[in-house]
This record gives structure tokens, C-alpha cells and sequence, in this order.
């Protein structure tokens, strides 16, 4: 288990380092290494899946993921909430996308076998070319309540994974699916008797980010804040429910979060 300090919000123990190469290192040093032998979780979750992972329907959701060896703050709501409930605030904000970057130039450079998810066949193909030791899976088009469906393609990641006697698991998918799969996978991994190490990130759209497929904002809305208004100008038709109804939703669960006692875990 990693040493870094956790703040408390909304039920998560998030993480709380200096910044996503100080994640990277961790996870290299412990999973990379085989070190630590167990299979964990890593999510980055921001005002947007705060909010999902409080719906009632995705309680079950909330309450695995909170378990997870890193929660990475994703979001700046997350970080300035903190400085009004905590002695000692989160250091940063830690990104998904940041962190991608970083531990994929340590695995390829130390040779770690992974397996990942990814959305479609093109970007598969872009990474495959990329990195040789890596086993890369596209699920067909499917409902995040498609159970027998999820069953049976995490049993294939799950071989996947056993077979390529995998570190890492990347899963770059959509909310609820890649959080239901991964359940799913640890699952399958255990029925197989697989003990790990092996680390399972979620990092939803980090992955066309770093092929330039989809564009991330300009540092400066990321420092300030304000990466969400311009990913909201880029994509109005895809995110204005997002970042309209889903931030009121997420304004409320801060205010009930400010009137709690302040915390330090």
C-alpha cells in the first residue's frame, strides 16, 4: 500500500502528492516490480463522477471504488473544496491524463507486460504499433448493464491478463462501463486464482489524449480551473448536460460536504 497522505471527500480517501510522477513512481516501484502482490485499483474522479458515483444506482459503485490503492483527485472542484475541509489540503490536482504519459514511458522503457482496454480498433492499433508487450482488447458496442455481455469480455481480459502475466491493466472506457468491467475482471481474475500484482487503472479518454486524437485544453484552463469550459466549447452538443446540470447536482453534494466536520485521514 502506497504512504501518501489521503483527504477525505465525499466518501473518497483521495490521494495527495505533489504531483503524478510521484503516483507513476509508486505504482512502478510497487506493482511494476512485483512487489506487492495483489490485484488494486486506480480511478481519477472529478466533480462530473462524483456526482455518478453518488446516484442510487451506482452506490454499489462508490462503495468498491472507495477501497482503491489510489484516488486521484481529477478535478480543481476537488482540490479547493479541500482547502475548506482539511488541515493540510490535497497538494495538487492528479490527472488521468497526466499520469498516462508518465507511467507509459516507464513501462516501455523497463520492458512491464500490460494488457489494456481500449475503445475502438483504431486507437488499439496506434498503441500495439507503440509497444510490443502489450495484449490490447476492444469490446463490441455494449449497455453498462449488460451483464452476461461484461461476464464474458472481462473473462477474456481476464485471460489476457494471466497469459501476459500483466502488471498493469489500463481500461479506457466510458462511465459506468469501464467501473462495471473492472469489477468484473478482478472477479474473473480471482476465480483463475491470479494473485497479481497487477494494478488496474481507469483512465477513460487519457488514452486518445496521448496520440492527439482528442485535444485537452491549454495549460492555462488547466491551472486555472477552467479545462471543463473549454472542453464545453469544443463539444457543447456532447457536454451540456455535463456541465450544466450535472455541476448544480455537484455545487449541492459540496455544500452538504462543507457542512460536515472537516476531516483529515
Amino acid at each position: 500500500m502506497n504512504s501518501f497522505d489521503k483527504i477525505t471527500l465525499f466518501g473518497f480517501d483521495l490521494t495527495s502528492a505533489a504531483s503524478v510522477d510521484d503516483i507513476a513512481a509508486d505504482a512502478i516501484k510497487h506493482y511494476g516490480s512485483g512487489s506487492i502482490g495483489d490485484i488494486a485499483f486506480l480511478i481519477t474522479p472529478n466533480a462530473s463522477t462524483v456526482v455518478y458515483y453518488n446516484e442510487p444506482k451506482h452506490l454499489d459503485l462508490k462503495e468498491h471504488y472507495a477501497h482503491s490503492a489510489y484516488i486521484l483527485p481529477d478535478g480543481m472542484p476537488l482540490v479547493w473544496l479541500s482547502r475548506s475541509k482539511a488541515k493540510q489540503p490535497l497538494r495538487a490536482r492528479l490527472t488521468g491524463s497526466d499520469l498516462f504519459p508518465t507511467m507509459w514511458r516507464h513501462i516501455k522503457d523497463l520492458n512491464i507486460p500490460v494488457t489494456m482496454v481500449l475503445a475502438n480498433e483504431t486507437l488499439a492499433a496506434r498503441y500495439r504499433d507503440d509497444y510490443s508487450n502489450c495484449v490490447i482488447l476492444v469490446p463490441s458496442f455494449f449497455d453498462a448493464g449488460d451483464e452476461a455481455y461484461i461476464q464474458a469480455f472481462a473473462a477474456k481480459v481476464a485471460e489476457a491478463v494471466t497469459q501476459n502475466n500483466s502488471r498493469f491493466l489500463f481500461l479506457g472506457l466510458n462511465f459506468p462501463k469501464q467501473e462495471r468491467l473492472g469489477i468484473q475482471i478482478a472477479l474473473s481474475l480471482k476465480e483463475k486464482k491470479f494473485k497479481g500484482p497487477l494494478l488496474i487503472l481507469l483512465l477513460g479518454a487519457s488514452f486518445e489524449f496521448y496520440f492527439g486524437l482528442k485535444k485537452r485544453a491549454p495549460a492555462i484552463f488547466r491551472k486555472t480551473g477552467m479545462e471543463w469550459f473549454y472542453r464545453f466549447m469544443s463539444e457543447p452538443g456532447r457536454l451540456w448536460k455535463r456541465y450544466t446540470v450535472d455541476n448544480i447536482r455537484f455545487i449541492a453534494l459540496a455544500i452538504k460536504e462543507i457542512l460536515k466536520k472537516p476531516t483529515n485521514s
